[in-house]
């Protein structure tokens, strides 16, 4: 019996090794600041240079045409929060939601939750920072799945969609974010 129990035990260790969840992740903001999460249109055949605002006109966030008068004004609508272990937490201040990706890994889809500083809400920045007009566009990873930010083709209207996709390994035009009009 006590031959059969360390048997047992063995097994158990060397081929279902204990698992440990993760750490915890940090709760503490360092420093927030005010933007415009900003793209430059990407698609096909779309005059280039034009800028897209992201924006959560209900509960999936799209990228919206920033018009001259709207650039040079601007129009900030989110907070990033640069949280203690180098990740971002998005917030759309009209709704006081968080940007994240939602459903399954193998599909995550972006949406707009109350806020509750998961990774599925996380984004950090990846690779080197491409310049643009002055300022420096990032791509942005989600913690939980490991996907990006991305700019997809147009939508009914004037709106552009807003969803996550495999990052690029050399960072592509439609995953590409970046600050405008910050102010702490």
């Amino acid at each position: 019996m006590v031959i059969a129990g360390g048997a047992v035990a063995v097994y158990l260790v060397a081929l279902h090794p204990a698992r440990h969840p993760p750490p915890p992740l940090p709760t503490r903001v360092l420093s927030f600041q005010t933007v415009g999460l900003i793209a430059q249109v990407a698609q096909p055949g779309s005059s280039s240079g034009e800028l897209l605002q992201l924006l959560g006109p209900g509960p999936v966030p799209q990228f919206s045409p920033l018009g001259q008068a709207e650039e040079q004004a601007g129009s900030p609508q989110w907070t990033a929060d640069l949280m203690a272990g180098n990740s971002y937490i998005f917030i759309y201040l009209p709704t006081g939601r968080c940007l994240a990706a939602s459903g399954r890994a193998s599909q995550p889809k972006l949406m707009l939750e109350h806020c509750d500083l998961a990774a599925q809400q996380r984004w950090r920045r990846t690779g080197a920072a491409k310049q643009v007009q002055g300022h420096d566009f990032y791509q942005y990873t989600n913690l939980a799945d490991a996907s990006c930010l991305t700019e997809t083709a147009e939508l009914p209207g004037s709106a552009f969609g807003a969803a996550l996709h495999s990052c690029a390994a050399v960072p592509t035009p439609d995953q590409l974010i970046g600050f405008w009009w910050a102010s702490v």
